[in-house]
């Protein structure tokens, strides 16, 4: 958190500006300040303030020592690497992987011989630290955004971009020569790919002019330039939300193109690429699908169209569907397919199932439990409380699946389960034998009566409801599910001796579609209410009370957070937003945002704007307030939340606190975006700040109870 020394009008802020130095000047929060513009001299030199600020508080002799305990928990609980979600190509596994102690993840090639890594095999095939974004290599270093490996596992067609910006630009790797082809594509943000099946081309989703809007579908031939790429599938507004991506049947005949509205509907068609010929397979409907060929061309997927669970389909467009798994308590999410056999994932209680189905049997088969603890019918046996990473799971072999898997104690790697044989097994790690951690299925109940599920981390032998300083993550958004996926923060948080608790509220798909509805549009008000209601729970068993309780969340879980500091600022002692949304009253008009009306409502619309400013953090700061000690976090290049969002609300918090020795700290990170493969060492910076944060709040309250 440096100033940019490489810019004169900030290599020495305090010459100009008095409130660069002093932070405790009585313009340090001026009314004229605009957050949207990052590149004004008011602007800058208010940031670089802040960043004074900031390093005073964590230089203070009471804080110091905090945090460097911290630093060291998170840098052991990082350092431990973690293997990424597979893609299969033939024989090859690849995987985005973070190497022990590393600061970026790179892409890995492992050989598998009888369901077994090749140890001898495997290598590091890209790493961003030899590659510019411009694909050459031995420049400066980017990050790995994407990778699609071609079906014989030769090419590796790859996006990177700088400073956490998420803005890719695509190249070719030669995985036999080990050199970039010439080819490259800009627009290419989050690209779904499908390569054509001798490796020549493929499709691609694409951005015109890089624009945040109107995604389609183009075809690129190797070795010709990006301007000539035919249009497969166009958007129907360049200005439009919809969201393609595409798979190719093997034959290379027929495209399968998924498009989302928003994030609680997904249509699915077949596209004859030839002749422009349009299938619908799911039409618009109030359900997410996910559906993939086997390899004669079938398509099967999961649907949650009139299953809020899921159901597991057979798409044929001229019988309809033909159901292969009925809903159950399980949540579907996606699925493996061949002709004979598929692998099915879900989850039940916060953690991640998977299932196996012959495909050859005649009726459905259902995913019942089985006796025994940790055991699904079908399903493999789960250890304990476990989750795969994006619940990716991929054929070895028709009855082999490996798959990137974690708990809260170990850090993900990869395991293969083989239904034949009847055992599951690593298939590479890079630790084995890591410290214990005591994690219990909770739940809290909510104001409405419905029951919210939790997570319980706890260091060992702890006896349920000790008392211990407590940190509360939540998500609460866009049908995504919280779970116990190893976390470098619980991990380090628990390994202090401390208690993380996860709260799988509204917003989220925990509980199936359902739970997601019912935490959107006019029902956001109930994500928060979850919330509170679950930390009130924690108090009321003893676990912790507001003056050991913290509160930390990130994107959307950092709106959340900024909405419990002004809805209820005595609940938390603490409270960390990163990359938080604030404003949203204007949210929409900024980077992609639009994207998500879907949960968050229209402003534009004068019947959501008013249950919109009705939970807007920006606009709900109470005046006078004893607001808990507040760390948010940004990046100057985010292209998902836009900073003026953590600018605003810090400002505007600052301006209404009662106490003003109480922390309001802003921490910019001028050189990252929204999080995605941050480097492992500003991660560990930041959140050690914001460890410091919350452990200075528990002393604080410590030592005035005493």
């Amino acid at each position: 958190m440096t100033p940019d020394t490489t810019n004169p009008d900030t290599t020495n802020p305090g010459a100009t500006d008095p409130d660069a130095t002093d932070p405790d000047a009585t313009d340090l929060d001026p009314t004229d300040l605009d957050p949207t513009d990052l590149d004004a001299p008011r602007t800058r030199q208010w940031l670089a303030a802040r960043e004074a600020e900031l390093e005073t508080y964590l230089a203070r002799p009471d804080v110091r020592p905090l945090r460097a305990r911290a630093e060291r928990a998170l840098t052991a609980a990082v350092g431990r690497g973690a293997l990424g979600a597979p893609q299969v190509r033939g024989r090859w596994i690849f995987t985005a992987d973070r190497l022990p102690g590393a600061e970026h993840r790179v892409v890995v090639r492992r050989s598998t011989t009888g369901g077994h890594v090749q140890e001898h095999l495997t290598r590091v095939v890209l790493d961003p630290s030899r590659h510019t974004q411009d694909g050459t290599q031995d420049g400066a270093p980017a990050a790995v955004d994407w990778f699609h490996p071609s079906p014989d596992g030769s090419l590796l067609a790859f996006g990177l971009s700088h400073s956490g910006s998420e803005q890719s630009l695509a190249s070719v790797l030669d995985l036999r020569t080990g050199q970039v082809l010439p080819d490259r594509l800009t627009g290419v943000r989050h690209a779904s790919l499908a390569w054509l099946p001798g490796g020549d081309g493929f499709y691609y989703s694409h951005y015109p002019g890089n624009r945040h809007y109107g995604r389609e579908i183009r075809l690129h031939l190797l070795g010709t330039p990006q301007h000539e790429d035919p249009l497969t599938w166009a958007a129907c507004d360049p200005d439009g939300l919809d969201w393609p991506d595409v798979e190719l049947s093997p034959d290379g005949r027929l495209l399968l193109v998924h498009v989302s509205a928003g994030w609680s509907g997904t249509e699915a068609h077949l596209l004859d690429p030839r002749t422009g010929e349009r299938t619908p397979l799911v039409a618009a409907a109030d359900g997410k699908s996910r559906l993939h060929f086997t390899e004669s061309g079938a398509v099967i997927g999961v649907t949650s169209v009139g299953a809020p669970c899921g159901q597991v389909v057979r798409a044929d467009p001229g019988r309809g569907w033909q159901v292969l798994v009925p809903e159950s308590d399980l949540v579907l999410d996606d699925v493996s397919v061949s002709d004979d056999t598929l692998f099915v994932t879900g989850e039940r209680d916060m953690s991640s199932h998977i299932g196996f189905l012959d495909l050859r049997a005649d009726q459905p088969m259902r995913l019942a439990p089985l006796p025994g603890p940790g055991h699904v019918a079908a399903l493999l046996p789960t250890p304990g409380q476990s989750v795969m990473r994006n619940r990716v799971v991929r054929h070895l072999s028709p009855t082999t699946a490996v798959f990137s898997w974690s708990t809260p104690a170990r850090s993900p790697y990869l395991a293969a389960w083989d239904v034949t044989r009847g055992r599951v097994y690593d298939l590479a790690a890079w630790e084995r034998d890591e410290p214990p951690i005591t994690v219990r299925r909770s739940h809290a109940g909510a104001g409405d009566g419905r029951e919210i599920p939790m997570l319980v981390l706890e260091p060992p032998d702890v006896p349920p409801g000790t008392p211990l300083p407590t940190l509360l993550h939540a998500y609460g958004g866009f049908g995504l599910s919280s779970t116990a996926a190893y976390s470098e923060l619980a991990r380090a948080w628990v390994d202090l001796g401390h208690r993380y608790v996860i709260a799988g509220i509204r917003g989220g798909r925990e509980r199936g579609d359902a739970w997601h509805r019912e935490g959107i549009g006019p029902g956001r008000q109930r994500v928060f209410d979850d919330l509170y209601d679950v930390a009130g729970a924690l108090i009321a068993g003893g676990a912790c009370d507001p003056g050991t309780l913290a509160l930390w969340g990130s994107s959307n879980g950092g709106l959340l957070a900024c909405a419990a500091v002004v809805q209820r600022p005595s609940l938390f002692a603490a409270v960390h937003a990163a990359v938080p949304m604030t404003d949203m009253l204007t949210y929409h008009r900024h980077s992609i945002a639009r994207l998500w009306m879907s949960d968050f409502g229209d402003p534009d619309d004068p019947a959501d704007r008013e249950w919109i400013a009705a939970y807007s953090p920006l606009h709900n700061v109470p005046e006078r307030a004893r607001f808990p000690a507040v760390l948010v976090t940004t990046g100057l290049h985010d292209s998902r939340v836009h900073p003026m969002h953590a600018i605003a609300f810090v400002r505007a918090l600052r301006a209404a606190r009662a106490e003003p020795d109480r922390p309001i700290l802003l921490g910019t990170d001028r050189d990252g975006g929204h999080g995605v493969d941050k480097p492992s060492g500003r991660y560990v910076h930041e959140r050690a700040t914001a460890f410091a944060l919350f452990l200075d709040a528990f002393d604080r309250h410590r030592r005035t109870r005493t």
